[in-house]
């Protein structure tokens, strides 16, 4: 009998601890999941009565609100379809996404934004019916233009403050209405076009001749070349039994390191990788940011891709022109820029100014904050200067505007679905620069001719307040 009461109590206990493990997987393990999940009761009876924080511009436009309807209270969105997957939506019925999702503690009022103890106190003994405001850095003037520039082709642009790494304007298109989520749920998410896909944030395309700047960076950082080192170029070159040729086959003969930027030469920049070696331009890319996560809000923040050293020789030559196993964000390529803009001093990347109680006006600003150098003052300058040049007479001259000097690199990345994608990014004025941008069109062929020209009327809109 003594055998059978002993199993029957190992039975017991075993049940006792599986309840006990089930009972702190779910109130603990998973607290956060049942909290926020759609269907909570609590929740929802939350959504009804709390009026949720609003959404502004960093003039004080709103973006994204909650207005008391018919149905009680009711999101609504006035930013632009480009700007929605950055935004996000809120729905009872889909739940959260983008900086909606990110800062749904906040814009609920659940979660204190300051760090004061009197504060924090404060908030807990409150009762609040309403959550705080979100002020961003998204300018909506430059973000309609930006929108109106891409106009109807599938792409992406980031353009940001340089000095700070404010974003300025955000754009992936087709974009969508989040307004429309509860009501248009299917058509929205099977569209083909994919319009709640981040293309600006998340979107990964090789980065195409936009990667020479890093690649120049690279050879300038190793010391052995210069602007004024001159190469042969035949046109093309043979690696491995496979060709690399310029565009059109076009050979440039006797030519400087910074001619070669400025007629975007796969010759002579597949030769600069060879002298610098795969593991020094391996890290060079990693220390622009390629290949990981940027540290950006949100859970809709691609990190790319880096191929892992050694390279072979044919590997090396085509990352030289951004085509072999590397893959890049809008964002990070504006990040990019954005650190040989600012001397070589990349900044982290910011979408959110401030956090606002509307009730009694109190405010936390989100201050800029550096991440440190990734080359040096003197090599930065030199490589906006060839920037400049590519401008001026080069494979970027349409995007030159009058009256301010403006520097960039194009880029015509390989595409195996079709047509090259299109990108540019660069940067004004080039002394002192202001604003930088990424720019990229799918399937838009040529840089100089599908990029460039939006680029110009960004930098229009900013510097001279043309409207395009």
């Amino acid at each position: 009998m003594r055998k059978p009461a002993v199993l029957l109590t190992y039975i017991l206990i075993a049940g006792y601890l599986l309840l006990i493990g089930g009972a702190f997987y779910w109130q603990i393990g998973q607290r956060e999941v049942l909290v926020n999940h759609p269907s909570n009761p609590y929740r929802l009876r939350e959504q009804r009565s709390v009026q949720r924080g609003g959404i502004f511009d960093s003039s004080g436009e709103v973006i994204a609100e909650s207005v008391r309807g018919e149905k009680g209270l009711e999101r609504v969105f006035r930013g632009t379809s480009g700007l929605a997957s950055t935004i996000g939506y809120f729905s009872q019925r889909y739940g959260t996404a983008g900086l909606e999702k990110t800062l749904d503690e906040i814009l609920m009022g659940r979660r204190y934004p300051g760090t004061s103890v009197i504060g924090r106190l404060r908030h807990l003994l409150s009762e609040r019916t309403s959550g705080y405001d979100v002020i961003t850095s998204i300018d909506l003037d430059l973000q309609r233009t930006l929108e109106r520039a891409l106009g109807n082709r599938k792409g992406a642009a980031v353009v940001m403050e340089v000095k700070t790494g404010r974003i300025l304007a955000v754009a992936s298109l087709p974009g969508f209405n989040p307004e429309e989520v509860d009501t248009q749920w299917d058509r929205i998410a099977s569209d083909p076009n994919s319009p709640l896909y981040n293309r600006a944030l998340a979107g990964f395309y090789p980065p195409g001749s936009t990667f020479k700047i890093v690649v120049l960076a690279a050879a300038l950082a190793q010391g052995e070349l210069d602007l004024a080192s001159v190469f042969d170029d035949p046109g093309y070159v043979t690696i491995q039994g496979h060709q690399i040729a310029n565009a059109g086959g076009t050979p440039w003969g006797r030519i400087s390191l910074l001619d070669a930027l400025v007629v975007s030469s796969n010759t002579v920049f597949a030769e600069v990788a060879r002298r610098v070696g795969s593991d020094q331009l391996l890290q060079m890319a990693g220390a622009f940011g390629l290949g990981r996560r940027p540290p950006l809000a949100g859970d809709n923040v691609g990190a790319g891709k880096l191929p892992s050293g050694p390279l072979s020789p044919l590997e090396l030559a085509q990352m030289a022109i951004g085509q072999y196993g590397i893959v890049a964000t809008p964002l990070q390529m504006a990040m990019v820029v954005q650190a040989i803009a600012n001397d070589g001093l990349m900044m982290e990347p910011m979408v959110v100014d401030a956090v606002k109680d509307g009730k009694d006006g109190s405010k936390w600003v989100n201050r800029p904050r550096p991440m440190g150098y990734v080359i040096s003052v003197e090599n930065a300058r030199k490589i906006r200067q060839a920037m400049a040049e590519v401008v001026s007479r080069g494979t970027g001259r349409n995007a030159a505007l009058s009256g301010i000097d403006v520097a960039g690199k194009t880029g015509s990345a390989e595409n195996p679905q079709g047509r090259a994608h299109a990108w540019f990014v660069g940067m004004a004025p080039v002394d002192k620069p202001v604003i930088c941008l990424a720019v990229i069109v799918e399937h838009g062929g040529s840089g100089g001719s599908a990029a460039a020209p939006i680029a110009r009327r960004i930098f229009a809109a900013y510097f001279q307040g043309a409207v395009g």
